[in-house]
């Protein structure tokens, strides 16, 4: 009994570490999580919404973080992002994206030390909210703050079904963001993998950290194995030098 006890134990330990892709063998990201948003429809006096968070203790010195996210309800505006610290506002941005209370309230603000650099960076997920397949569409929103308090905004599409952490492919303290398009080959659908790393205040390929790109293909079950019906040297002719629309 002990032995077939065993055996089974072995089994579920197999079974689970199969159950994950390849780079969440990596160490990765810890965040603190916030989702107080504070939500101004002005849609019928001044035709745009506002979405308000604050996080206290942001900064090195204690002071306090607000974002405000500004999006029109007419003329297709850029969206505005205005930063505050404390009650001044220090930075003001522009975003493609258009904000609404469903998608910007859709996951918690992230907040972690992404390059290692010892300074909290901020992560948004924004989901288009598409259905089937396009239901995985997020615009993916970092904010790297500088030495000065100020931020680096690096915005770009990608594809997520949860949240996909930053892992430490090489153990440098600068975790590296992973990213997931669908690409069709050879009368197949994969899930390709590219690595990037935020140095100099670009996003920089980094896939050769570890054999990047991976293909995973894309099946009506839960899939995480890196596909053998491409050889890996052929899977870096899949490789993009960034990720999709980044702005």
């Amino acid at each position: 009994m002990k032995k077939i006890k065993t055996t089974i134990i072995l089994l579920l330990l197999s079974i689970t570490a199969q159950s994950q892709y390849d780079f969440e063998q990596y160490s990765s990201v810890k965040y603190q999580e916030y989702d107080d948003w504070k939500i101004y429809d002005w849609t019928e006096t001044k035709q745009k919404i506002n979405h308000t968070i604050s996080i206290n203790n942001f900064f090195t010195d204690g002071d306090s973080l607000t974002l405000q996210l500004t999006s029109y309800t007419v003329d297709n505006k850029k969206s505005i992002i205005r930063v505050f610290k404390n009650t001044d506002q220090t930075q003001i941005m522009y975003e493609i994206m258009n904000f609404n209370p469903s998608n910007v309230q859709s996951e918690p603000v992230r907040i972690v030390d992404i390059n290692g650099d010892g300074l909290k960076d901020i992560k948004m997920n924004i989901p288009y909210m598409g259905n089937g397949l396009a239901a995985l569409n997020y615009r993916i929103i970092y904010f790297f703050q500088t030495k000065k308090g100020q931020f680096i905004k690096i915005s770009f599409d990608d594809k997520m079904n949860e949240n996909r952490k930053e892992y430490d492919f090489d153990t440098d303290g600068n975790y590296e963001i992973i990213t997931m398009n669908l690409i069709n080959y050879d009368n197949h659908n994969y899930w390709t993998f590219n690595i990037f790393e935020f140095n100099s205040g670009i996003l920089e390929n980094v896939n050769c950290k570890a054999n990047y790109p991976i293909m995973v293909q894309f099946l009506k079950k839960k899939n995480y194995k890196i596909t053998d019906k491409i050889k890996r040297d052929d899977m870096k002719k899949h490789e993009i030098k960034s990720p999709d629309n980044i702005d």
